[in-house]
């Protein structure tokens, strides 16, 4: 449910009288409380972990305006908020979808901070109500579980830290604590223009494009930026629907290999490319939806003799059906063995699986039950929201087995 606010704060700002836009303010908070324990991985002398923690998952505030400058045509604006009510920090600057930009009946574009279309997509196949929440499937979707021949995971924004380039030889090094470049496919991006097509007769599709806000001068200068498209064919009234996606990361780096120190180099540029494919079914009360990824991490430069590619492939199974008193839903994802272009790279795969009941308290109102466990193979790293606990050094044990429950209420306005 939306209220409408008047914006008098920013009209006490003019002392001459002005025309007040009307902003609307909505948003859902989230909060649960969550028991996760992390194994010990396969690292020797390792120790498992378990710990109590509230986690407010996808919780938000949004402030929108719309203004209609005729034809059919209207302004729009929308920023959000992340809210986290267990932190003293409280609501904060971590947006996620924010922009400005124009709509019509020919489509919109806008321009600002965008969770790209290739990650959306996955939504529609996670009934557990929070993608990266406990259960999600961006623990197993858009991410290569941080192979062992990846440093570790970074920002997907370009810019980010991860890598350095060293201007007199053009070589891209790992900056100390900076991460292992864009290992992720889930990543909001900054400095994003977007195009949104209307509905062609149960067609649609987005193009979302980065500029180059970090493109670097000198030898060795790179060019950071993200694309992502999709499209979708959901027939009004139809109980499918399919959809394919693509998004390419240039420049970030997202199978940065480890510090020559232990052996391993860096390329001088890369291309990273994801590939997934999606369908659904509704069966009365029962949903079905499939998910197939192929990712790719590409990196030229690399010194001879050591690995520049790396590829992984996943699997994702995702059951709904929905009750007088709410909904049920599991979800399986499995992650293959990655393979550089010298062969298989054993036990990097994972399996993960997610079950949840969601009890509807009233149309605001919800309460959740999750449980989710991802038991990795031994050189795999993916994570579970609510029971990864890093280590000393910046990341959680290889091979780590990882269960969460989480018992929590939803309220949206």
């Amino acid at each position: 449910m939306k209220k409408s606010l008047i914006a008098v704060a920013v009209a006490s700002a003019f002392a001459a009288p002005a025309a007040m836009a009307e902003v609307t303010l909505s948003g859902a908070i989230n909060l649960g409380i969550e028991v996760g324990k992390q194994g010990a991985g396969s690292a020797p002398g390792a120790s498992s972990v378990t710990r109590t923690l509230l986690n407010s998952n996808y919780s938000h505030v949004d402030l929108e305006s719309v203004d209609d400058i005729g034809n059919g045509n209207k302004i729009i604006f929308h920023y959000q908020l992340v809210a986290q009510p267990q932190n003293a920090t409280g609501i904060n600057d971590n947006n996620r979808n924010s922009f400005l930009g124009v709509a019509g009946g020919w489509g919109a574009f806008k321009m600002g901070t965008n969770e790209n279309v290739y990650e959306r997509m996955m939504y529609t196949a996670d009934p557990l109500d929070g993608a990266l929440g406990p259960g999600g499937n961006l623990n197993i979707l858009g991410t290569a579980g941080n192979s062992i021949f990846q440093a570790g995971q970074g920002s997907c924004s370009p810019g980010a830290p991860g890598f350095a380039i060293n201007q007199t030889t053009g070589v891209v090094t790992a900056t100390p604590g900076g991460g292992g470049g864009c290992n992720d496919f889930y990543r909001r991006t900054d400095h994003t223009v977007w195009y949104e097509s209307p509905n062609f007769s149960g067609f649609s599709f987005e193009i979302d494009r980065t500029l180059s806000a970090f493109k670097t001068a000198g030898p060795g200068a790179i060019d950071p930026t993200v694309t992502s498209l999709g499209g979708k064919f959901q027939p009004e009234g139809a109980p499918f629907y399919v959809d394919l996606s693509y998004e390419q990361h240039k420049d970030m780096f997202g199978a940065l290999q480890a510090p020559a120190a232990a052996g391993m180099g860096v390329g001088t540029s890369s291309k990273d490319t994801g590939v997934q494919i999606g369908a659904g079914y509704m069966i009365g009360d029962l949903g079905l939806h499939l998910r197939y990824e192929a990712l790719k991490y590409k990196e030229d430069g690399v010194a001879a003799g050591l690995p520049s590619e790396y590829k992984r492939n996943a699997e994702w199974l995702g059951v709904k059906y929905n009750l007088p008193s709410g909904y049920v839903g599991a979800e399986i994802g499995i992650a293959q063995n990655g393979k550089t272009n010298a062969g298989t790279v054993d036990n990097t795969g994972a399996k993960m699986f997610g079950v949840g009941y969601f009890h509807n308290l009233s149309k605001q109102s919800q309460l959740q039950f999750i449980y989710a466990r991802t038991d990795n193979d031994d050189n795999a790293q993916y994570g579970q929201a609510g029971a990864t606990v890093a280590t000393s050094t910046g990341a959680f044990p290889r091979g780590a087995t990882l269960d969460v429950f989480h018992v929590g209420i939803k309220h949206t306005y």
